[in-house]
């Protein structure tokens, strides 16, 4: 496409209908499904990444999700995602404590049954 020749009027309408916009500067641009491209007022949500990542020691499985989910709330909060940072802390609090809790029922559980084991193993050798 080729501009006609003569001097160009700004305040003349594009023949596509787009009116010439001189002197403002472009929106920002919004990148994923956030809220909006700002950033909220405040301070993130606490994103339980240590507790997480304690958690691995004690239920692996359950403190993937913690750690994946802990991540993504700064991420979010960036982004101007306030209620998406606010979900992902809940759900990274609520995996770290149930990776706890099912881990120190299971060392609970294991040394009780090793103690157990040792005491009954220890009375069964002495009854020659």
């Amino acid at each position: 496409m080729s501009t006609p020749p003569g001097p160009q009027d700004p305040n003349r309408a594009d023949p596509y209908g787009q009116q010439p916009s001189y002197g403002s500067t472009p929106p920002p641009p919004s990148y994923g499904g956030g809220g909006g491209g700002y950033q909220p007022a405040g301070s993130p949500p606490p994103n339980y990444l240590v507790w997480a990542i304690i958690s691995v020691f004690l239920c692996w499985p359950l403190a993937i999700p913690a750690i994946i989910f802990s991540t993504q709330v700064n991420t979010k909060w960036a982004q101007g995602d306030a209620a998406g940072a606010q979900e992902s802390s809940r759900k990274a609090k609520q995996f770290a404590l149930w990776a706890t809790i099912v881990g120190a029922v299971g060392l609970v559980l294991y040394f009780g049954l090793l103690a157990a084991g040792v005491m009954a193993g220890g009375l069964s050798t002495t009854t020659y």
